[in-house]
């Protein structure tokens, strides 16, 4: 695949920045048993406490198990009556009852009465991950799908940066019927939590359908439903301009854009579900609508190593070569690295 030197430098922006160390404070789970577990807490779901201690992985205790926690650390909790906290927990009263404090004071609370906690996001935060997928069908016509995915998400205070990196390669016997390269790059901006404006660009190109280039830039607002280090879930819609070049012919049109990104983990975040989409329709112009979507799973071998199951839907209404099919749909399997 013939990548433009540019489009490599746009990608290694994402992928090479340094990592900052956090310090860890230590959280204890007192057990109804006399027990005690030291670590660092990192989520109550599903009436089970996650807690990683430094001598293993982390793991789950069931609520009804734990008699009171004690942390200095602040957590975001959601509690039964609607009510959404930012607390920390000095421990237990003198009848053992769980007490939390809060900015107005300190209060009795039933842990079973605890229906989330997350940890408060920091000012920086910095994800990463590289994956290989591919299949490979055998038949009266062999064909092979590759696909290299890179991707970060960079959070500095109320600012979020998002890269990604998608190259596909499709060959069909001894002939390459797709060489596709896309590049996108999503500014957010929190400026009321939920809500973020939005900046999105992208690139592509395909040189087999004769596409040279396809840029997209708009500005929007989007909304997170969900954000937490254990489940994310937003949307944003926006217009723009999209220019592309399709063989000797360049054409300049508006756009809509909507985007949805969905993740979340199971099973002490050992898998992890997630929902990429994305639709842009033209609005004037040369009429088109991109229908993109990515959709599966993947499953934590390792700290670094996971292996992953998607299944891609790509979708125009007006490609850029008439003569190719307007829909392309592909199970992937694959692995990667997250860091």
């Amino acid at each position: 695949m013939k990548i433009s030197i540019s489009v490599v430098i746009y990608s290694v922006v994402f992928l090479l920045c340094p990592l900052m160390a956090q310090a860890k404070t230590s959280d204890v789970l007192v057990l109804k048993n006399g027990d005690r577990i030291t670590g660092e807490i990192t989520r109550i779901w599903d009436a089970e406490i996650t807690i990683e201690p430094e001598y293993a992985d982390e793991f789950n205790v069931d609520v009804p198990a734990v008699a009171y926690i004690e942390s200095e650390r602040e957590f975001e909790i959601d509690l039964a009556d609607g009510r959404e906290l930012v607390v920390t927990f000095p421990g237990a009263d003198a009848e053992g009852n769980q007490i939390i404090k809060t900015g107005s004071g300190t209060e009795v609370l039933a842990l079973s009465n605890m229906l989330e906690l997350d940890e408060p996001e920091d000012y920086y935060d910095w994800e990463s991950i590289v994956d290989l997928s591919g299949d490979l069908k055998k038949g009266n016509t062999d064909s092979r799908n590759t696909k290299l995915r890179a991707a970060t998400t960079l959070k500095l205070g109320d600012h979020r940066h998002i890269g990604e990196l998608n190259l596909f390669r499709e060959e069909v016997g001894d002939t390459v019927v797709k060489d596709q390269t896309i590049v996108n790059y999503n500014y957010n901006w929190l400026f009321n939590d939920p809500w973020f404006f939005s900046a999105l660009t992208t690139f592509e190109r395909d040189p087999i359908i004769k596409l040279d280039s396809r840029v997209t830039a708009s500005a929007g607002i989007g909304f997170d439903i969900w954000n937490t280090p254990s489940r994310t879930l937003s949307v944003q819609l926006g217009v723009g301009v999209r220019a592309e070049e399709i063989g000797d012919e360049s054409t300049t049109s508006s756009v809509a854009t909507w985007v949805l990104r969905y993740s979340q983990d199971f099973f002490s975040d050992d898998l992890t579900l997630f929902h990429n989409q994305s639709i842009i329709p033209t609005i004037n112009g040369r009429r088109n609508t991109s229908i993109r979507t990515s959709t599966g799973i993947r499953y934590e071998i390792t700290d670094l190593l996971y292996a992953n199951i998607s299944l891609d839907y790509d979708y125009e209404t007006v490609p850029a070569d008439d003569t190719t099919v307007s829909e392309d749909i592909v199970v992937l399997f694959g692995l990667g690295l997250e860091f």
